[in-house]
């Protein structure tokens, strides 16, 4: 965790993935909590409506955004289709092909 999360006045946007995987319900407590690190980019990936980018600062949150751009440049069409996010940027990059089960799992649910 930074020295600035301490300092974090996260909006009233709700998350759509972590509260539902490990009980955190604010940003505050995602940085907190290295089991909900582990899915921030999920999050970011599936909730467009929260400000990340105002975020990217802290180290965890720009080190999760820049994840889920990847992803995203991956799965596009698919992440368009199933949510109502804006676009990401695409980034270029590998992704860890064992890390789609909890991305497809994670879309289901936000779908459903």
């Amino acid at each position: 965790m930074t020295k600035s999360t301490k300092e974090i006045k996260a909006p009233r946007i709700p998350l759509r993935v972590i509260p539902f995987y490990t009980g955190d319900k604010t940003l505050e407590d995602v940085l907190k909590n290295p089991a909900s690190l582990r899915l921030l980019w999920i999050e970011i990936l599936l909730n467009g409506a929260f400000p990340w980018l105002t975020y990217c600062h802290l180290a965890e949150v720009k080190t999760a955004y820049d994840k889920a751009c990847v992803w995203y440049g991956h799965f596009k069409t698919m992440i368009d289709g199933l949510t109502d996010r804006p676009p990401l940027e695409i980034k270029k990059g590998k992704i860890d092909e064992r890390e789609s089960r909890k991305l497809f799992e994670a879309l289901n649910f936000v779908t459903a």
